[in-house]
């Protein structure tokens, strides 16, 4: 009696190099789903810097490095359901917030999973999840933004700064996106930017509050040596909101400023997460502004796609922090 051949598809894991992280592609075997979960053949899946940053622990010195499946959002069509599973079925077309994304497919918690905007391609509906439920989450649910608000987005043409941008403008409030690189202008203000400041000029502070006065929130994906001139633009009462760290984790900061202003200094990250504390995020925002990609309101930004094969070139066109928007795998 012959043993029944199992099926096998590709998947991308994040294994230990000398400089950290190096991206290998495996046969592995393909998922079935569980009680409660869903198995979504990718057909596009978004790169993220956090990748990257995270990955420079990965390295071949590291005793505690291992080697562990990588992406973190997909979207694709259902292509197998689990018992207990009410409401999807297979061929419809969603996107997610997960695990073991960079997969020809993925297993997820039916929970997790958002229907993709009929007007949208997958592609389009990759570059969504994570940027969007993180903003959402810095935005709305810890810096409490209202239409009142001068909010100030650092790294305005990320991923994450052009979901905060306009999710800021659907708010009614204020956008001031920060860029190092002006070429980049235009397209922030065709996103909603009500004004854009060029971080690489010393008078960028004083040119900004001139424009549109002093910021209430700050968004941050910089840190760094950024962060104590953002923080030092906050109006009376201002909340800074550290989302990213690109420019570092360590920087400085004036005690006397924090106390004098009565700022708020606010942490997010899903790294500290709960599973259902992370898909609550996810919940949130569906709840609040997936309509809004309906009306056109809000829309993903697409910088470009990579095939499926090549998540290397993806990680080296991120490196050169020339995109505007989303880089993607897309099968």
């Amino acid at each position: 009696m012959g043993n029944e051949q199992e099926e096998v598809m590709k998947q991308w894991w994040a294994v230990p190099g000398p400089d950290g992280a190096v991206p290998e592609q495996r046969d592995v075997e393909t998922p079935t789903p569980a009680d409660g979960q869903v198995v979504v053949k990718m057909a596009a899946a978004g790169v993220n810097r956090g990748e990257l940053i995270g990955g420079r622990q990965l390295r071949t010195d590291n005793p505690n490095a291992k080697p562990a499946p990588s992406g973190i959002e997909v979207a694709g069509t259902i292509e197998a359901v689990g018992a207990g599973v009410d409401g999807w079925s297979v061929g419809d077309r969603v996107m997610a917030r997960g695990q073991r994304c960079y997969a020809e497919s993925v297993v997820l918690d039916a929970a997790a999973l958002m229907p993709t905007p009929a007007g949208l391609s997958d592609v389009e509906a990759a570059a969504i999840p994570n940027v969007f439920v993180t903003a959402h989450d810095a935005i709305v649910t810890a810096a409490n933004v209202t239409a009142d608000d001068i909010v100030v987005v650092t790294a305005g043409s990320s991923g994450v700064g052009t979901a905060a941008i306009q999710i800021v403008k659907a708010l009614g409030a204020t956008a001031v996106a920060t860029t190092r690189s002006m070429s980049k202008a235009v397209a922030l203000t065709g996103l909603g930017a009500d004004a854009v400041a060029d971080t690489s000029d010393p008078d960028w502070v004083a040119t900004m509050i001139e424009q549109v006065g002093r910021p209430t929130c700050v968004i941050d994906q910089v840190g760094g040596e950024l962060f104590p001139e953002v923080v030092g633009t906050l109006d009376v009462l201002g909340r800074y909101v550290s989302v990213g760290r690109n420019g570092g984790p360590a920087s400085t900061i004036d005690l006397d400023l924090l106390a004098k202003n009565r700022l708020s200094l606010i942490g997010v990250t899903f790294r500290t997460r709960t599973p259902a504390e992370a898909l609550a995020c996810s919940r949130r925002f569906a709840e609040d502004l997936l309509p809004l990609f309906d009306t056109g309101q809000l829309r993903p930004v697409v910088d470009r796609s990579f095939g499926f094969d090549d998540l290397s070139g993806a990680y080296e066109y991120m490196r050169s922090d020339n995109q505007f928007g989303k880089i993607l795998l897309a099968v």
